[in-house]
């Protein structure tokens, strides 16, 4: 279980990353995407490892607000399953095409 919420907390900040302050976005990626634990990140920083706890466990609240509100990963994941239905690969190249838009 631990695994699968640091998945869904990683591809949450890779939606809303730009809605940190550099420090938090520092700490995410450390925690989500480099796989550091508490204490390496609190050294890199020079920080206590609580606060580290702190900033890791409000910003999980601030992803879960963000995305209750804007519904930005659960539109992506839906439209990429709707993907995966239709059988016509030049119709889909096309879609993803303007989801990079």
């Amino acid at each position: 279980m631990k695994n699968k919420n640091i998945i869904k907390y990683a591809e949450l900040f890779g939606w809303y990353h730009s809605l940190f302050t550099t420090k938090q976005q520092n700490y995410l990626n450390d925690y989500f995407l480099n796989d550091l634990s508490l204490n390496e990140i609190a050294k890199k920083y020079h920080v206590s490892s609580i606060a580290i706890a702190d900033s890791i466990k409000h910003s999980k609240k601030m992803l879960d607000d963000y995305e209750n509100q804007l519904h930005l990963y659960k539109k992506h994941n839906l439209r990429n399953n709707l993907y995966k239905k239709i059988t016509n690969k030049t119709v889909v190249k096309k879609l993803l095409e303007i989801d990079k838009i």
